[in-house]
């Protein structure tokens, strides 16, 4: 018992379900397999006869096709009418006549093997008229007379006669008639038909098919193709097809019938079936005991099923007794959770549920940890929020002030100075207002007018700022300090002589895809070395580009970058330059992710 007790919870599962599922289930599907090979087995047999029986109709359909097809050309009028000694006679006279008359007979014949194209390789005439030159499908009758098949045909004294010849059979009658065929079997089935008088009933000769076996029998006559079917033919006493049993002549027996039947060679059993109209018979050379040893799979899929019901309901009560202690934790890790996490689990087994104990209170001393981090994190935020409104008391000093030394310079004639001081105050206000990421374009347009006021100051009115913004945009969010870091770039970078004057011309217009902002300057432009240098570094920020000297275009990084960050890889930030014609920044952004002013 107490190597039960110190196993897993998965071992001792698996130890329960082998003894009292896997192996109980094994000695069941022994049991089933024996019953169901018993009743397979009956049914290998009807599925068997079923199939020989359909291909042995389907054998026996063929030959009487070629039957009848025999019988149709050899009681055709033109036929009978040619191999007539008297109309021979006639025909004699006219030998052109006689020609023409023979080459519509074999045209037909070819026709007619073509259309119904049984397996028939070629069709031969072979008459007792005497020829006055063999040839041409017309051969003598006299070239039978020796020949084993034909014999056995004069005997029975039949209409019709169907022989199989061999490899040394097919050989003697090509070599005894004259002629050879294209096929590539070297076994032949020979169809033989009389053609006799319409009137009189005596034979004029005989028509004799030579028939493909290959053609005629499917690929389950094929060993080379995996096939295990076998054609005996009684008159020939000779077969084709997969190799039969050593024993066939004795085993066979005269009184088969077209229904199939079953000879037995030893302990092996093989299942035949006779044609209808053909002392042929078609046989089934895989042992029926071959088939039934191969199917197993249906006996031991009912005998698992059988037990599956059986194994669920053991293994569910296995698992309810052993998760007794699981919900038992369960709970109190709930009454836990309700006194704020101050207890802990008892740490009194060694398996899973144990585990999951020992887990568990390891949650319970970081949740613990956390909770600590938490309070002195709100009590650090707390203490920051006052300095923050400690130090708001300081721009609203600097806005006061500035807006005194505004209207004293406005009291004092100083009016230019006057609007450059408010100016650089509402420029302040708006920099250091804390009112989010984004701003109106309008106020942008704004800050941006008071920024040149601001530089005039400086430059003695050289700046000219004009805009090209419709309303409708204008109360669109973009990022904030988007067009101060371009005005400044342009004025430091685009006056370059005292006594030059410098026009920026900023455009704001919608695109299909895109809103384009542009800032325009015709100031002193950039060499393309120098163009080139600013727009790898926009590429490559973390390769300086920087002049140490005055920060040379480090805004324009600044806005490429929170271009890329705010709006993804589709925001484009363009430069096109020329020395001493001005600078052209473009930005494009997408239309898809721009707001409104709530």
């Amino acid at each position: 018992m107490s190597f039960f007790t110190k196993r897993t919870l998965v071992q001792k599962i698996c130890i329960l379900s082998l003894l009292f599922l896997t192996i109980p289930t094994l000695f069941f599907s022994f049991y089933l397999y024996k019953k169901q090979t018993r009743e397979l087995h009956t049914q290998l047999i009807h599925e068997q006869g079923i199939a020989i029986e359909q291909t042995t109709k389907t054998l026996d359909n063929i030959l009487t096709s070629i039957s009848d097809l025999s019988r149709d050309i050899a009681y055709s009028q033109p036929l009978n009418n040619y191999l007539g000694k008297h109309y021979r006679m006639g025909l004699n006279k006219f030998p052109v006549w006689s020609e023409k008359y023979l080459g519509e007979i074999i045209a037909s014949i070819k026709y007619s093997l073509k259309y119904r194209n049984l397996g028939v390789n070629t069709a031969n005439i072979f008459t007792t008229t005497p020829l006055e030159e063999e040839g041409s499908y017309f051969w003598s009758a006299d070239r039978l007379v020796n020949l084993d098949f034909f014999q056995q045909f004069q005997e029975a004294e039949s209409e019709f006669g169907l022989f199989y010849l061999d490899a040394k059979q097919t050989e003697v009658f090509h070599d005894t008639c004259g002629y050879s065929t294209s096929s590539a079997d070297k076994n032949i089935i020979l169809v033989i038909q009389k053609i006799n008088t319409e009137y009189q009933g005596s034979c004029m000769g005989y028509i004799v098919f030579e028939c493909s076996p290959s053609k005629i029998f499917p690929t389950l006559f094929r060993p080379s193709q995996n096939g295990n079917y076998f054609a005996w033919f009684q008159d020939s006493q000779k077969g084709y097809g997969a190799e039969p049993p050593q024993n066939l002549e004795e085993l066979l027996n005269d009184d088969a019938d077209s229904a199939p039947f079953f000879i037995n060679s030893g302990k092996e059993q093989y299942i035949c079936c006779m044609m209808e109209h053909f002392d042929i018979m078609i046989m089934n050379t895989q042992p029926l005991t071959f088939y039934s040893s191969n199917r197993p799979v249906f006996s031991l899929s009912l005998a698992l099923a059988s037990f599956a019901v059986l194994q669920f309901i053991l293994l569910t009560i296995f698992i309810r007794k052993s998760f007794h202690q699981l919900h038992t934790d369960l709970n109190l890790m709930d009454a836990i959770i309700a006194h704020g996490f101050k207890e802990k689990i008892p740490e009194t087994r060694s398996d899973e549920i144990g585990m999951i104990a020992h887990r568990y209170n390891i949650l319970l001393d970081k949740i613990n940890s956390l909770i600590q981090e938490t309070v002195e994190k709100e009590t650090t935020q707390t203490q920051a929020q006052l300095k923050a409104l400690q130090y708001q008391i300081n721009p609203h000093f600097i806005y006061n002030t500035l807006s005194i030394f505004s209207g004293y310079a406005s009291q004092h004639g100083q009016e230019i100075l006057a609007e450059s001081i408010a100016s650089f105050g509402q420029i302040l206000r708006y920099n250091i207002k804390n009112d989010g990421l984004y701003a109106t374009i309008e106020s942008e347009l704004r800050t941006a007018v008071s920024l040149i006021n601001v530089y005039n100051i400086r430059y003695f009115n050289q700046l000219r700022l004009t805009t090209d913004v419709p309303e409708s945009v204008q109360k669109i969010q973009i990022i904030k300090f988007l067009l101060q870091p371009l005005l400044e770039n342009s004025i430091l970078h685009g006056l370059v002589s005292p006594n030059t004057s410098l026009h920026i011309h900023i455009s704001i217009k919608p695109l299909a895809d895109f809103m384009e902002i542009q800032v325009c300057d015709d100031g002193d432009g950039m060499s393309p070395d120098r163009l080139s240098e600013v727009l790898y570094s926009l590429e490559h920020p973390s390769e300086t580009l920087l002049d140490s000297s005055n920060g040379t275009f480090i805004g324009l990084q600044n806005i490429y970058r929170r271009l890329k960050l705010f709006y993804s890889q589709r925001a484009q930030l363009t430069i096109e330059s020329r020395e001493h014609h001005g600078t052209t920044i473009i930005i494009h952004i997408p239309a898809d992710v721009i707001k409104e002013e709530s």
